[in-house]
């Protein structure tokens, strides 16, 4: 359908759009010089719904035995809304203050994302939560089914205020989070049976800028501020300005990686839970020697520096040494390092570690020590040679196996004969995918 071709001509029209009213219609036919029409007057093009009343379909057959050129009301719907002007839509709209309007142009997939979002922030809800209001559903449901992907035995969610939280947690358009503040402020039950409300969900999104997060303070809300105060993605001087607004609040910006040294120091002397939490450089390091027992608590921190690392070692302090094999930053080289000073009580966490050397893991093997051979029997990376070997008639034996995706799937499919191990088995992804692949399920 091109307009442009029909400058100058009267286009009749069969049915209602449920999308535009006649009179946006006839306003927007004005721009490309064309006619509005419901009379038929010999018209040689006619606008036609799928649905239309039975004068109208007396119409309709006139219109086809005169050979006129007819089109479907849904392509003409779709290239108009192509065709909008937002600004002017939009100033329309605020000038009339048509609530009416802006609930059909949200129900019009056709339109833009950007036009959509800013008529949802149009939107006046007539609730507070999703109750009676047959408008505030309808805005809901096509908010959902416009930005929420769900999978195709999942489409019932779609009339569910529950997949607003979804929504809240995955959308990354700043927009949309903008438009969300705005929703009716609902709470959710959660699987730990807490509650959490939509503006407390949308503090927590990692894709926030700083436009949501000042709408989001500007409610002066003590949960919320807590939330935005442990968000990641806030910018520095918005947690700067959270600093001393409550203990909770302090507490919030304890656990959040991104605060710098000055909030780091502000907030050490009444919280030292930041030594096991933050990112620990050697300057920090050196500014918290005081604390007591602050190396045996960075030794467990799996964001401290290489340098704080080699700091640490060189203390020749055993609790700092199996904290450390059991951290994640540790690599091979200081693996090796550890286990060449001949330590025996250094060795189950040694044979426990993933990156521990394949040569050490044979080592710790041949020693047959029993503790050390269930670090073994759980490590990801023990030869399945070694796993094998250790599979025998001992269930401490069998739970380190159990647990392990390096397990071998025969192993794994004797094991699951003992209900003991159900718990390890049903965490272990090797298992797990297994049963998938050959049943469809999980047993």
């Amino acid at each position: 359908m091109n307009l442009e071709q029909l400058k100058n001509q009267t286009l009749l029209f069969l049915g209602k759009s449920m999308i535009f009213s006649d009179s946006e219609i006839t306003n927007f036919l004005k721009g490309y010089d064309i006619a509005f029409s419901r009379s038929y007057e010999g018209q040689e093009h006619i606008v036609e719904h799928r649905k239309i009343n039975p004068v109208e379909e007396d119409i309709s057959n006139m219109g086809y035995e005169a050979k006129a050129n007819f089109y479907k009301m849904e392509e003409f719907e779709k290239l108009m809304s192509a065709s909008l002007d937002i600004n002017s839509v939009l100033m329309a709209i605020k000038l009339s203050n048509d609530n009416e309007r802006i609930e059909r142009m949200l129900a019009n997939e056709y339109i833009s994302d950007e036009l959509y979002i800013k008529l949802l922030n149009l939107y006046e809800w007539e609730e507070e939560e999703f109750g009676d209001s047959t408008s505030d559903r309808d805005v809901l449901t096509h908010t959902l089914k416009r930005f929420l992907d769900l999978n195709f035995n999942e489409t019932d969610l779609y009339f569910s205020p529950l997949s607003l939280l979804k929504l809240a947690k995955e959308a990354q358009n700043q927009e949309l989070l903008l438009a969300l503040v705005h929703f009716p402020n609902v709470s959710f039950l959660q699987k730990n049976k807490t509650k959490i409300t939509l503006k407390e969900a949308l503090a927590q999104s990692p894709y926030i800028d700083r436009k949501v997060t000042k709408k989001l303070l500007s409610y002066k809300d003590a949960s919320i501020e807590f939330f935005i105060a442990s968000n990641e993605v806030v910018e520095l001087d918005i947690l700067k300005a959270l600093h001393s607004k409550s203990k909770e609040v302090n507490q919030a910006l304890a656990s959040n990686e991104s605060i710098d040294d000055e909030l780091f120091f502000q907030l050490l002397d009444e919280y030292e839970i930041l030594l096991k939490y933050q990112p620990i450089t050697i300057e920090r390091q050196n500014r918290v020697r005081t604390i007591n027992e602050a190396n045996q608590i960075l030794s467990s921190n799996r964001n401290i520096d290489r340098a704080v690392i080699e700091e640490l070692l060189r203390q020749e302090d055993e609790e700092i040494n199996q904290n450390l094999l059991l951290n994640p930053k540790l690599d091979h080289r200081v693996i090796e390092q550890l286990f060449a000073k001949n330590n025996p009580t250094l060795y189950p966490n040694i044979a426990q570690n993933p990156k521990t050397p394949i040569e050490i893991i044979e080592a710790l093997y041949e020693q047959d020590n029993y503790a050390v051979n269930i670090a073994l029997a759980g490590n990801p990376s023990t030869p399945i040679i070694i796993l094998e070997a250790l599979y025998q008639d001992d269930f401490e034996l069998h739970k380190a196996l159990a647990r392990n995706p390096s397990t071998p799937l025969e192993i794994l499919n004797i094991l699951k004969i003992d209900t003991r191990l159900r718990n390890e088995l049903t965490h272990n992804k090797t298992f797990t995918d297994s049963i998938v692949k050959s049943q469809g399920l999980y047993w």
